[in-house]
């Protein structure tokens, strides 16, 4: 944080050739703040996915498919409804390396990836949707994600404390400097900072079957932050 330097001398301008008397500006105080609140989770998603490998592109596609739809309907089974699951992406790859005997890249087959996306209000229906997929045939946990679906009330909550940090540093600096906080001059509302994703390791996974994956909630940070400036006056 900074304090304006305080101008005591007037400047002096000319306007059509007559002298005119500019008054100083004020002095200030720039100072930024910080609020975060910390809020229970109510929503997962979890990224599950196949990935197979085959001579041919069609039949690498023909196995994906089998294994997803065998994964898709565990999942349903589970009380998922089809419309919280989403293909979140579909890839095919041929699978290239480089022949030192005929020096030139060779194709040795083909990779299909399929991931999906699924999202529930339940909690507790992670690990078993993990797991499902697991069980099922698939090979890759891409990504799972606690969320909070009406950040609002929180953001607000954040905000406030933002900005009361700004004016308590602001009223420390000015009572410092033998002064107190006058009014504040201008408020800047830096971009809702999102917390950072839970997310698993995105990587094939080999698990037993009846090892349930360990899942913990725990809680997301919403936070904020405030650029300020506040006008400085010396105490009488």
């Amino acid at each position: 944080m900074a304090l304006g330097a305080v101008g005591m001398s007037l400047a002096l301008a000319r306007v059509g050739g007559a002298q005119v008397v500019q008054p100083p500006q004020p002095p200030t105080i720039f100072v930024s703040g910080r609020g975060e609140v910390q809020v229970a989770p109510d929503r997962a998603r979890v990224q599950v996915g196949v990935e197979t490998q085959a001579k041919t592109s069609q039949l690498a596609a023909q196995e994906n498919n089998k294994k997803q739809a065998a994964i898709l309907a565990a999942i349903q089974k589970l009380g998922v409804p089809a419309a919280n699951i989403q293909t979140l992406n579909y890839n095919v790859a041929p699978v290239q390396r480089y022949d030192d005997k005929l020096r030139r890249v060779v194709i040795d087959g083909y990779q299909v990836s399929n991931i999906v996306q699924v999202e529930t209000d339940k909690l507790e229906q992670a690990g078993p949707i993990i797991d499902a997929g697991l069980a099922n045939g698939a090979n890759r946990v891409a990504g799972l994600d606690f969320l909070v679906k009406d950040r609002a009330k929180a953001q607000d909550q954040a905000l406030t404390l933002a900005v009361a940090s700004a004016r308590r540093q602001a009223e420390v600096a000015a009572k410092a400097a033998g002064g107190e906080v006058a009014e504040l001059m201008e408020l800047t509302i830096n971009e809702f900072e999102r917390p950072e994703p839970r997310a698993m390791m995105a990587m094939a996974m080999k698990v037993e079957a009846d090892t349930p994956a360990p899942i913990s909630a725990g809680t997301n940070t919403i936070s904020v932050s405030v650029g300020t400036r506040w006008k400085f006056a010396k105490r009488p």
